[in-house]
């Protein structure tokens, strides 16, 4: 009973990290699209709106409407219509009325429309940072705050020791003591000697080899790689020797394992 409680904890204390992570995730990724979409406005605007309205937004007096400041230009609604549809009349602003025709922009699509009011509706606010060009390798969004990545790092090792905790003595059980190995515990054994081979000699190695640390070689010893080749292949001799190590201790274990009859 002690067990199976220590697992259903783990397993709560999981769903709770997990469900803090996501909205966590979701807030970050919703400020990042809404940045994201008022950087692209901005270059819109400067393309088919500045030029009336002026860079800032100010417009000019008794010609061309304020958009900084304008209640209404502060709907994106409102501002989706009219740069679809344009606008021709008598409208005031700010006290100040102005008679003149906008001609529609029917040759922006629905994302430049929704970008530029979106950008509208946000002048006189910091202007956010430029779009991100197709070299940044940052994503919006994917990116969590440090404290929910401490969280989840918690979660886990929370549900490793319970599940340590339920699944150890079946694991390192010997022969003599449980009679015959059942299914389960057959499987269970398997399962762990594949997991560790898997994550010891693929999924390390492949870290290591592509590791940032050793993306260039240290300064003290960066004479001695004068190209980038030679260096490509002391890392792969790293990684190689990583694999080893790993295949190594993977197989000292498993005759430790077979001598003290726990397999």
């Amino acid at each position: 009973m002690g067990r199976v409680l220590a697992i259903v904890f783990a397993a709560f204390v999981m769903s709770l990290v997990g469900v803090g992570g996501l909205r966590a995730q979701e807030s970050v990724a919703q400020e990042g699209d809404s940045d994201q979409l008022i950087a692209e406005g901005l270059v819109v605007y400067e393309a088919s709106c500045a030029g009336c309205h002026q860079a800032a937004g100010t417009g000019v007096s008794g010609v061309f409407p304020p958009l900084a400041g304008n209640d209404r230009a502060a709907d994106p609604a409102y501002v989706s219509a009219v740069v679809r549809g344009g606008l021709e009349g008598e409208i005031e602003v700010n006290g100040v009325t102005y008679d003149g025709v906008m001609p529609g922009f029917s040759s922006l699509d629905d994302a430049q429309v929704s970008a530029v009011a979106a950008y509208v509706a946000n002048l006189g606010a910091p202007a956010p940072p430029p779009p991100a060009g197709p070299d940044d390798g940052a994503v919006a969004g994917t990116e969590l705050p440090f404290g929910v990545v401490l969280l989840y790092g918690l979660g886990f090792v929370v549900f490793l020791v319970a599940a340590a905790f339920v699944v150890g003595p079946l694991v390192v059980r010997r022969r003599e003591e449980a009679g015959e190995f059942s299914t389960s515990q057959v499987w269970l054994k398997a399962g762990l000697i594949v997991v560790y081979f898997v994550v010891a000699t693929v999924i390390v190695p492949s870290a290591v080899i592509e590791a940032d640390f050793l993306a260039e070689p240290p300064s003290f010893i960066e004479t001695l790689f004068s190209s980038s080749s030679t260096w490509r292949t002391v890392r792969d001799l790293i990684g190689t020797g990583v694999w080893a190590a790993a295949l190594l201790l993977g197989l000292w274990a498993l005759r430790r394992a077979q001598r003290d009859r726990v397999i």
